[in-house]
């Protein structure tokens, strides 16, 4: 909602000298809302009324204006917010200011300048811990909105996030709630933190802060909560998404040299992340004939997570090998597609499609071959049966040649045998 103007008699004269840059919004309704804030006698009066706390939404509104922030930040505002916060007692106050504030940081000045109040950030990011959900979502937006312009400003980012103790807030989140939206934000917020804040010169202390064993604890709580639990509240964009960023979560934890000795009571919970990550999309994939662009990254992505935590030695093979196998063989049925003149799957272009099944095929090859070479002796002979004839043409596509000679030694005897009765 925008705010009227004073009258209609001075209408022209209010557009031409009381709006704000290129927009039809009014100063003089911005500059009398920010008075509210500088009178500390007043406002807990004012607080009350709800006319401000519209007239606020209204504001809330209008920060999504490039020239209203700009507006905002002449005239100081988030040091005006800061004086004002000691007394600012509302929970519906606090999350529309945070919004507000969350809103200003899509803009690099005010992110900027939000990063040089040193008291001011932390005191937001303690509102991490409370129990206001509306609140907490807010304060997640205003922080993947920060981040998005941080650039050199990282480290102070994370340094904020190491004094609040923020991770430990963010992982009771993902661990204890059941409210979807909250979920999905906080996933994406540490989604964010992963992208940002796990590079250069922040890895060691993105490590220390961020990895540890409740990271995968909490991360497969709320993924379970999602994609289980509340899987179908979720449209398919909003579940993929949950699927796909858990996954990108998942591997950016396990991407150091100690990640195993830290995460290695958590293979479980991964098991459990990736084989419902693989039974949707080799539904999606074998039985609705979809073809999705992010499969070659996803199964790159659980193939260096299988890896390292070398998660293959307790999985059954119906956890995640079955589905790879079974997006392999309709990947044959692709490449075949020459010899029927045509094809199941919608895809008007032949050789994107080839080269898609190229690449698919190789990493599913791989992801099989680290289940292999990892997995129990009984699960070996049964993943074994399960790919059977077509094993020389897996192996053929890994390129890995330790990973192709564990394997060949593991699955020899095997092999020997199977040939003896073929040939019976």
């Amino acid at each position: 909602m925008k705010p009227d103007f004073e009258s209609s008699e001075n209408k022209e004269d209010t557009v031409t000298g009381d709006v704000i840059g290129d927009t039809a919004y009014s100063e003089r309704f911005v500059l009398k809302l920010l008075l509210k804030f500088a009178n500390l006698d007043t406002l807990k009066d004012e607080m009350k009324e709800k006319s401000f706390e519209e007239d606020l939404c209204t504001l809330w509104d209008m920060t999504a204006e490039r020239d209203v922030v700009l507006f905002l930040q002449k005239h100081d505002v988030l040091n005006l917010f800061c004086f004002a916060w000691p007394i600012i007692d509302s929970p519906r106050i606090v999350e529309v200011l945070i919004g507000i504030i969350g809103n200003m940081c899509c803009q690099k000045e005010a992110a900027e300048a939000l990063l040089k109040l040193n008291n001011f950030l932390p005191m937001l990011l303690e509102y991490a811990k409370s129990e206001d959900s509306l609140t907490i979502i807010q304060l997640l937006r205003l922080i993947n909105s920060g981040f998005f312009l941080a650039e050199e400003n990282i480290t102070i980012w994370i340094d904020m996030f190491i004094k609040v103790g923020y991770s430990n807030a963010l992982y009771f989140i993902l661990k204890n709630s059941s409210n979807k939206e909250l979920l999905v934000t906080a996933l994406e917020n540490f989604n964010t933190i992963c992208s940002y804040c796990n590079t250069g010169i922040n890895r060691t202390k993105f490590f220390g802060h961020f990895v540890c064993s409740e990271a995968i604890t909490s991360l497969a709580a709320a993924f379970t909560e999602i994609a289980v639990k509340q899987k179908n509240c979720c449209d398919r964009d909003e579940l993929e998404r949950v699927l796909i960023i858990s996954l990108q979560i998942t591997l950016n934890l396990v991407g150091f040299d100690k990640s195993y000795e830290v995460l290695s009571d958590n293979k479980s919970d991964v098991v459990n992340i990736i084989s419902i990550v693989f039974s949707y999309y080799e539904n999606k994939f074998v039985n609705q004939k979809e073809i999705d662009m992010d499969l070659v990254d996803i199964i790159d992505s659980a193939s260096t997570i299988v890896r390292v935590l070398q998660i293959g030695e307790l999985c059954d093979y119906e956890q995640y090998c079955l589905q790879s196998y079974s997006m392999w063989k309709t990947l044959s049925s692709i490449a075949r597609f020459d010899q029927n003149g045509g094809s199941s799957f919608e895809n008007d272009d032949k050789e994107e499609l080839q080269a898609f099944s190229k690449k698919m095929k190789t990493s599913l090859s791989v992801l099989i071959f680290n289940y292999l070479d990892n997995c129990s002796d009984e699960n070996l002979l049964k993943a074994l049966d399960l790919i059977n004839s077509n094993y020389e043409d897996i192996l053929d596509l890994v390129n890995d040649k330790s990973l192709v000679n564990a394997v060949s030694n593991r699955a020899a005897n095997y092999r020997t045998r199977l040939k003896e009765t073929v040939n019976c």
